[in-house]
């Protein structure tokens, strides 16, 4: 029974009772003979139709108003006149072959035998229908049931004249004699002659009362065979089956969960009952459901594909964004948690819903699941987050963890002021320019956070001042600036290192905000976040028996959804959309199955296509987005690795690095036909005005994590088929076919070039200069020579670039950049482990993989460890050094040319002149962008292990 706190949608109940709870299970067991038949005169009419007879319903259905809801029968129409046969049938052949005919019948159909209809009496006999049903019972009770007690008390349900309709005789027998309870699927003789009386006496047709819903729900359960197996011998009648609702038990109403039921609702056209219990809800004094003023809520801001919402009805649509999407990202709109959660709470409330979606404002443990606080259902549904207790106690032993990573989060609220400090686009180019950093905002009230990826070192250094972790439950905070503690915080949840205003930690979460133009004043709280990027092995089980006690058949499945079923990692994102799309398959496939009867015996053949969608899902997400970061820096271990590395990177090198990356980024976004805002022909320059803001080390650290690895990230989405549109799936097909088609294409030239045996990957900005490598050593080389690109070379210092840096004389002519031409993507996808294996350090350095490159362009770098690093020498121009770990290759910083078959040296620390490298590169004042590639793999991968 739903507790007090329940939010009841239901209508009024049926004021007969049908008696009370009895005990123990159905007295039908399968194999059960359905009558003996004898000449006693027990069929009434001896002639035998080899027709089976299609039966009418009884009266039309009304408009919009559900699979049950049908006009009452008119004044016309006695009680006592039964439904008449209207269209002729198929001929169902008599004997062994009737059950097979019988299967090629309507799936929306149930068979009954014809002497149903001579026990039930035609329209000549002159009874009421309540008569007719207590006549029926005895009857069927004599020639179908041999159980002594289980005849004794339908005699005396059928005597008992306190019950006084038809619904109230039904309700009687499954509670008395079934005990609420099916013992099994299979169709059984008592279940049969119970359908056919509430057939009869047009209960499905009739106003539905509280009383007659759960009566229709439980003997025309979905789950529950239609006919008897076999089908005995002789003519049937064949009725419009009025099938029962399934029900849903959804733990967890965040996003996830509200987007399931609204989708179960929307699709099951009434045959769907939907529950959520969430316990962060409170039933207002209205009576409806919403949450607590003083709650804690999520202010992180999403951003929803429009792949995503276009699958919702435009009703939900609406309700959504309220007709506001706001457009940042291409093909998608930012919206904040809290709103996602607030307007489909407020859906599912609507008239639309009255009676499908039942709100339950409190939480349910396991144990509280099991002693049947949930009541009935068919399916639970965990949606209940990253720490799901539905997945950890259900799917023991099918979880998989792919990899872990650690953030800070700080939520930000500028208040009156609105919007936010820099454009949505150049916040976009900061972005993806690095990952570090992470903003997602929302520019409509100013609202988001800020996310910084941390090392094990760093999160272990995210507490409060009482030494105690912040998180989402106890989140920390900043003094204000005259250093008194925020409204609703204690001393305690001061965040320590805001206390230390010199540490390095505390100087990159500083910079952090000065890159996309915060004030400290403007944040509201800081948590630390785990990122742990895991999923389930399978989406559907079967629920335990001991937990299905109160489930009123057999069993039940659970399956989940949203995070509780994958978690990602956030950076990349998807999160949200996977959980939406999840929701809507889900209805998609629960009420396709309800719809082809393929629910019958509960099987998790039922829910398989849902479970197909979910493996799919996770691998979208997992291998194309969350892995790839993971194997650039996302990992604690390999932002360790890398920001240790960080200081050895010119800070010259450092910002025209990012410069290069945001500015081609810039590019690259600004060019695509989906892209929202106009374009910025100043924005290098805002990039390095905001760049000079932060600090040197701040700038290397950034510059080491790599812009994002959107070309791997790139694919075709996984998507519930079933709810596109044509002429989106017609648009997914057409995108799907072309990546396979590219992709056959690239294994096709990939395997015409040599492969690499590098283990790591690092694609840096491509060389406009012509080769510095003098002829006499190209001509040693026995490899054909491959014409260089066109020679650039930045001739603006890089200081006086800085020094002269107008943003109103730019005008419209963005100034040239030596790392504007064709950066790609920088990714670094060793794991930091296997690069401190012996041999692995500098061997394993700055090689693309052929098949990364386009076939008219060199390969960038070899598996070499030599390194061209420039010096300028007495004249002022520029010369290169040799860097060598040995006489195997020498290096033009375009290409490798082999000089003699050595093998490599295991040592990974150069054995000439690499920190003398450095040095000249610090000096060098115009480096174009064939040094800045060199230098960073210089940096970052010849650094010698301690």
């Amino acid at each position: 029974m739903p507790s007090k706190l329940s939010l009841s949608l239901t209508g009024p109940s049926d004021t007969q009772q049908g008696g009370s709870s009895p005990s123990g299970s159905s007295p039908e067991s399968r194999g059960t003979s359905f009558f003996t038949l004898t000449s006693n005169g027990k069929q009434r009419h001896g002639k035998k139709s080899p027709k089976t007879t299609i039966m009418p319903s009884g009266g039309k259905r009304a408009s919009g108003s559900g699979p049950f809801s049908f006009r009452r029968l008119s004044a016309s129409m006695t009680p006592s006149s039964p439904p008449t046969p209207t269209n002729p049938a198929a001929t169902i052949p008599t004997g062994p072959d009737a059950g097979a005919a019988a299967a090629g019948g309507s799936e929306d159909t149930i068979l009954f035998p014809r002497v149903y209809e001579d026990a039930w009496g035609g329209p000549e006999v002159n009874r009421t229908e309540m008569e007719r049903a207590r006549i029926f019972l005895l009857r069927m009770a004599v020639m179908a049931i041999d159980l002594q007690a289980a005849i004794a008390e339908l005699r005396a349900i059928v005597g008992d004249e306190s019950i006084r309709t038809v619904p109230g005789l039904a309700w009687a027998i499954q509670m008395r004699v079934y005990g609420n309870r099916h013992a099994e699927f299979a169709a059984a003789p008592l279940l049969q002659s119970v359908r056919f009386m509430l057939i009869k006496a047009r209960v499905p047709q009739s106003g539905i009362t509280e009383r007659s819903r759960a009566v229709l729900d439980f003997f025309f359960d979905p789950t529950l065979q239609r006919n008897l197996e076999p089908l005995l011998p002789g003519d049937h009648v064949r009725y419009p089956y009025p099938s029962g609702r399934l029900r849903v038990c959804i733990i967890g109403g965040g996003p996830t969960g509200l987007a399931s039921a609204i989708s179960l609702a929307e699709k099951g056209q009434g045959k769907v009952e939907v529950h959520v219990w969430e316990r962060r809800w409170v039933v207002t004094p209205m009576g409806t459901i919403d949450y607590p003023p003083n709650a804690r809520r999520r202010d992180q801001v999403v951003t929803l594909q429009d792949s995503v919402t276009s699958l919702l009805t435009p009703r939900s649509f609406e309700a959504l964004f309220e007709g506001h999407p706001e457009r940042v990202w291409p093909g998608s709109a930012n919206i904040q948690i809290r709103k996602v959660e607030d307007r489909l709470l407020s859906r599912c409330q609507t008239d639309e819903f009255h009676g499908l979606i039942h709100l339950h404002a409190e939480g349910v443990t396991r144990e509280e699941l099991a002693a049947g606080k949930c009541g009935d259902f068919h399916v639970l549904l965990g949606t209940d987050g990253a720490a799901s207790w539905v997945r950890q106690n259900y799917f023991r032993g099918y979880e998989k963890e792919r990899g872990r990573s650690y953030a800070l989060g700080l939520a930000f609220d500028r208040g009156a002021k609105a919007g936010l400090p820099w454009s949505q686009a150049l916040n976009m180019f900061l972005t993806l320019g690095q990952t570090r950093y992470l903003l997602n905002a929302s520019d409509h009230d100013g609202r988001g956070y800020l996310n910084m990826q941390l090392t094990e070192e760093e999160w272990e250094k995210m507490v409060g001042i009482d030494g105690k972790p912040i998180h989402f439950g106890a989140p920390g905070c900043f003094r204000l600036p005259d250093g008194s503690i925020p409204q609703g915080f204690d001393e305690s949840r001061v965040f320590a290192p805001s206390e230390d205003r010199n540490s390095p930690l505390w100087k990159s979460i500083e910079d952090g905000l000065k890159l996309f133009g915060f004030k400290e004043s403007e944040v509201i709280n800081v948590v630390r976040i785990p990122i742990v990027v895991q999923a389930v092995r399978e989406g559907v089980q079967y629920l335990p028996l001991e937990d299905s006690r109160f489930v009123a058949r057999p069993h039940a499945l659970v399956a989940v959804a949203g995070d509780a079923a994958m978690t990602v990692h956030f950076w990349p994102g998807r999160g949200l959309n996977s959980g939406i799309k999840a929701g809507i398959a889900l209805g998609d496939e629960i009420c396709h199955a309800l719809r082809g009867g393929k629910f019958a015996g509960l099987q998790l053949t039922a829910m398989k296509e849902y479970n197909d969608f979910i493996m799919k899902l996770q691998g979208r997400e997992h291998d194309k987005r969350s892995i790839p970061i993971l194997n650039q820096s996302g990992s604690p271990e390999m932002l360790g690795w890398l920001l240790q590395r960080a200081q050895a990177v010119p800070e010259e090198v450092a910002i025209e690095w990012l410069v290069g990356a945001m500015t081609q980024i810039a590019d690259r976004l600004e060019q695509r036909g989906d892209w929202y805002f106009p374009h910025e022909s100043n924005v290098e320059a805002q990039i390095r005005i905001v760049l000079r803001q932060l600090n040197s080390l701040t700038l290397q650290e950034m510059a080491v994590s790599f812009p994002w690895p959107t070309r791997e990230m790139a694919g075709a989405e996984v998507l519930p088929i079933r709810s596109m549109r044509p002429e989106e799936k017609r648009k997914w097909l057409q995108q799907l076919w072309g990546l396979l088609t590219a992709e056959k294409n690239k294994d096709s030239a990939a395997r015409g070039r040599t492969s690499s045996s590098s283990n790591a990957r690092f694609e840096a900005p491509r060389p406009r200069s012509k080769s510095p490598l003098p002829a006499s050593i190209r001509s040693q080389s026995p490899r054909p020579e491959t014409p260089p690109p066109p020679a650039f070379v930045n001739t603006v210092p890089v200081a006086t670039q800085f020094e002269s840096l107008n943003l109103n004389a730019l005008g419209n002519n963005r100034p040239a950049s030596p790392s504007m031409v064709s950066l790609r993507r920088s990714n670094a996808t060793n794991n930091s482990r296997r690069l401190s294996q012996p041999g692995m350090g500098g061997g394993a350095v700055a090689a693309i993989p052929p098949h990364m490159l386009p076939p008219d362009r060199p390969r960038r770098f070899s598996a070499s460890r030599n390194l061209v690093v420039p010096a300028v020498d007495g004249s002022g121009s520029v010369n290169y050094g040799y860097l060598s770990d040995g006489d195997d290759y020498a290096s033009s910083g375009d290409e490798r040319y082999y000089a003699r078959s050595v093998s490599p040296s295991p040592s990974a620390s150069p054995s000439r002149g690499g920190d003398g490298g450095l040095t000249r590169l610090l000096s060098v004042k115009r480096p174009n962008d064939s040094v800045l590639a060199d230098a960073m793999s210089l940096a970052l991968f010849r650094v010698n292990e301690d």
